[in-house]
């Protein structure tokens, strides 16, 4: 390779350290691109399969999202408030059986950083609707 005498050998593994992984991905590029032909030769029956599966998978995801957003989940909402008020405690383990993702802010009204902390829970129970934010 013309390195020199103290370099050829370390130029040789280095030259073939390359030649082997420009091979690994070469041979990665050629599964993909297979993977791709299989699927363009596929007959419609298994691109039909495939698309159903597809609809039933955001059919369920729709689902869970609607069943979310009926549990409170999307908002951050405090517990025991209502036109009555209510049993925090009895509402808290309500909420926990309900939801399986459950983030709870125990909070005094005197403190100035729960107003701070308070906000950011309603910037990511707004983000996160797969949680419960109480």
């Amino acid at each position: 390779l013309g390195y020199g005498n103290k370099n050829q050998v370390l130029g040789e593994a280095v030259s073939s350290a390359l030649l082997r992984q420009t091979q690994v991905q070469e041979s990665a590029i050629n599964d993909e691109l297979a993977q791709y032909d299989s699927l363009l030769e596929a007959g419609d029956s298994e691109l039909d399969a495939l698309r159903e599966r597809r609809l039933a998978q955001m059919k369920k995801a729709s689902e869970q999202r609607n069943e979310w957003r009926e549990l409170g989940h999307g908002t951050y909402s405090a517990l025991g408030e209502g036109q009555h008020g209510g049993d925090v405690a009895k509402e808290f383990f309500e909420a926990s059986k309900k939801s399986q993702r459950l983030v709870v802010h125990f909070y005094r009204p005197t403190t100035r950083m729960c107003d701070i902390f308070h906000r950011h829970l309603e910037k990511l129970a707004s983000k996160h609707l797969e949680t419960r934010f109480v």
